[in-house]
């Protein structure tokens, strides 16, 4: 298995899952992106917040930057679910998800 570059360390699990349990690996896929974007959004977000918690008008950025944090943490939520959940279902297909 030849790792891509820019991927999660759980890949080869996403390669074993594409072949035995299809809609696992749609899950993992999807929960991946997710917590990846959410990551993103983070970096994005706390520079908006703090250079806002400096300025004149910093109700309304820290209120941009903390709601943009809060559904950053959110997005990063429901992607580790559904990385819980195509794990579940790998289980079920008979995939060790403990030997990555």
């Amino acid at each position: 298995m030849k790792r891509r570059f820019l991927t999660s360390l759980d890949y080869p699990l996403y390669e074993k899952m594409l072949v035995r349990a299809p809609k696992a690996a749609r899950l993992w896929l999807i929960g991946d992106l997710l917590f990846q974007v959410g990551f993103l959004l983070i970096i994005m977000f706390l520079p908006i917040l703090f250079y806002y918690l400096y300025e004149d008008g910093w109700v309304l950025g820290a209120k941009i930057g903390a709601g943009g944090i809060i559904f950053s943490f959110s997005v990063i939520c429901i992607g580790i679910f559904l990385k819980r959940e195509s794990y579940k279902l790998a289980i079920k297909a008979g995939i060790d998800v403990t030997k990555i």
